[in-house]
């Protein structure tokens, strides 16, 4: 059986060097991944008798809601970023206080 050796400890302590801009650049990737996700899962969604047929429901007595691209934006886009927010803002508080 092959034997392999890291040339670097991978738990040593130290931690690599960061940028602000790339860790910006990493956020936006995320948001642009959770946004499109939410875009496909609505489109399959809405899709006529895609749902029915996953859910194997015929019920067509159900009122057929319609959320435009707008609406799932705004409700998909603004609590993504409260919890940016928060998450950062709990994240400042700690490193503030390991600092100080």
């Amino acid at each position: 059986m092959a034997d392999f050796t890291m040339s670097k400890p991978i738990f040593n302590g130290k931690h690599p060097k960061t940028s602000t801009s790339g860790n910006i650049a990493y956020a936006l990737f995320v948001l642009f991944c959770f946004w499109a996700g939410s875009q496909f899962l609505n489109m399959l969604v809405h899709a006529p008798g895609v749902y029915e047929h996953l859910m194997q429901v015929e019920d067509s007595g159900r009122p057929r809601v319609e959320i435009g691209l707008g609406v799932g934006t705004i409700f998909g886009l603004i609590p993504f970023l409260v919890g940016c927010v928060i998450l950062s803002v709990v994240a400042l508080v700690n490193r503030w206080r390991r600092h100080h």
